[in-house]
């Protein structure tokens, strides 16, 4: 009897350590997920989608993270930084998340996962109006072109630069960019359509000549590689949401991209 009472025991305990081990199985899996307050990157010098106003970051990425904040049940708090810093800080572990006009491309798809994108991606080629030889595409050979590094534009212009025999002009931030063609230190600008339409209005000597797609799967939501892939799926259903409701065209049109 003595025997089988310490057999059972011993049993007891294993099925105890078991329940234990996978408790903790549990809790290691699920640790990725369990953030309640996002460390949102994102560079605030890209009106409208992000810029401050008044010491605020505001705009429409900002209000579409709003929007998708609420859907998903989730808090955040907004950090500026560089455009070209955003994923090493996502991989270094400092922010958590990144919505930041930032498309999504198959070099960054390697290094981050995407939401669906929420906006699609139109670059404009932008020149001073007084400048006759510059109509189009083909009539940049031979010139210089600012992008903002760290975009899709950057990289697309260093694909044909040789073929164009281009020279690039690199600046740190979209206005950077945009004062370079000011200032003739460049002869067309490449920049996102949305963004380039707040800068032509406040500049009536600038004009945009042509106009294409980034090349990317549109504007989307960066998180770290293999993840958050819960979030990321609450993420994709609320944009799906959003889409569908008519809260987005409202937003859209609040920000004039519509």
């Amino acid at each position: 009897m003595r025997q089988l009472i310490k057999l059972l025991y011993c049993i007891g305990l294993v099925f105890v350590f078991l329940a234990c081990d996978s408790k903790e199985e549990n809790k290691d899996s699920s640790n990725t997920e369990s953030i309640k307050t996002f460390r949102i990157g994102m560079n605030a010098e890209y009106p409208p989608f992000e810029f401050k106003k008044d010491a605020e970051i505001v705009g429409f990425d900002v209000d579409i993270l709003k929007a998708i904040s609420k859907k998903v049940g989730f808090e955040y708090t907004l950090h500026h930084m560089s455009f070209d810093g955003l994923i090493p800080a996502l991989k270094a572990g400092k922010i958590d998340m990144i919505i930041s006009g930032m498309s999504a491309t198959n070099e960054r798809l390697k290094q981050v996962d995407f939401s669906i994108p929420y906006y699609e991606g139109i670059t404009l080629f932008i020149k001073k109006k007084d400048n006759h030889s510059i109509t189009n595409k083909e009539s940049i050979r031979g010139k210089r072109v600012g992008v903002y590094i760290g975009t899709v534009q950057e990289q697309a212009i260093n694909k044909i630069k040789d073929e164009y025999s281009l020279t690039v002009i690199p600046s740190d931030s979209i206005f950077g960019a945009i004062m370079n063609l000011k200032t003739n230190k460049a002869d067309v600008v490449l920049a996102d359509l949305a963004t380039a339409q707040g800068y032509l209005a406040e500049n009536p000597e600038l004009i945009g000549f042509y106009q294409e797609n980034d090349g990317s799967e549109g504007l989307s939501i960066a998180l770290d590689k293999q993840k958050y892939s819960t979030t990321l799926t609450q993420i994709n259903e609320a944009i799906k949401e959003l889409k569908t409701s008519g809260e987005y065209d409202k937003i859209l049109q609040k920000w004039k991209l519509r």
